[in-house]
């Protein structure tokens, strides 16, 4: 009978760490190939980030979104307009996360 080294199992929690890294850049490529939320808009941003409309309210408020990086504004006619940065937003999520 073979000895068993029981010791290759303290690396599982790290292969599962680098699993997980794996996975959200998966998550984050298809999300540059074939984008599954539209992040110019504000329902795409908010499904994106996991936020309520409360809360993108308040990041617009209080300038933790800022105009000219994460979003534009564009008057129509009487009504104002906000479009967001993609990149900006992903960015965000990013940052967000560490």
């Amino acid at each position: 009978m073979s000895a068993v080294d029981f010791g290759v199992l303290k690396l599982i929690p790290e292969m599962l760490k680098e699993m997980q890294e794996l996975k959200d850049e998966v998550i984050e490529l298809r999300q540059h190939i074939k984008p599954k939320y539209d992040l110019t808009k504000r329902a795409g941003v908010m499904k994106y980030l996991n936020i309520s409309d409360s809360t993108i309210t308040k990041y617009l408020k209080e300038g933790t979104f800022r105009e000219g990086y994460h979003f534009y504004r564009e008057l129509k006619q009487s009504k104002s307009t906000i479009t967001f940065v993609s990149g900006a937003i992903e960015e965000f999520k990013k940052e967000k996360e560490k």
